[in-house]
């Protein structure tokens, strides 16, 4: 009932299948508590599925699709408000499942460029992370590495646009081939 990998699956899609319940009922506190039921629902399905679970992104927004429609129908009696329209209902989901696509593009996206950073010269690493992870000045990256700013600005730019090359030769690529 505790899977680490099941927490740590729920937790990683936890801002996507929150942006969807948003979408459906448009209402925070509404979503959070659909989100906490359907998490409670997920961890009671999953001890009970028949092996690993292929795609959980797909198989856990159907539990919280399912959530929320349950919700949107007791509150459509409880209120004697109108139910959400189907058609918007649709829209919604087709968006959940482009955004599926997309994240899987984005997951590709970013092997390629762990592995062409995986490939610079420790310099060029370090200058790299330098400026993006931590956010230093030209200036301060130059004394760091022994160069003027105006230099680590210039190659700062010649990596980038090596990265980006680099990057786009991969995603060129057939998927499944390496080097």
């Amino acid at each position: 009932m505790n899977d680490p990998a099941l927490i740590k699956d729920m937790l990683r899609h936890q801002g996507d299948f929150m942006a969807y319940l948003m979408a459906m009922v448009r209402d925070l506190d509404a979503a959070e508590e659909i989100f906490q039921n359907a998490a409670v629902v997920i961890m009671q399905h999953s001890t009970a599925a028949e092996g690993p679970i292929r795609d959980f992104r797909a198989w856990a927004k159907e539990i919280v699709r399912r959530q929320a429609l349950h919700y949107i129908r007791a509150r459509g009696r409880a209120a004697r408000c109108p139910p959400t329209e189907p058609e918007l209902l649709e829209q919604i989901d087709r968006a959940f499942s482009d955004d599926a696509t997309d994240m899987v593009q984005r997951q590709r996206e970013l092997d390629a460029l762990k592995d062409c950073a995986g490939r610079l010269p420790d310099v060029q690493r370090t200058m790299v992370a330098m400026r993006y992870e931590g956010r230093g000045s030209f200036d301060a990256i130059g004394a760091a590495v022994g160069r003027t700013g105006a230099a680590v600005q210039r190659a700062l730019s010649r990596t980038r646009r090596m990265l980006h090359d680099c990057v786009q030769s991969k995603l060129a690529r057939p998927q499944g081939t390496t080097s």
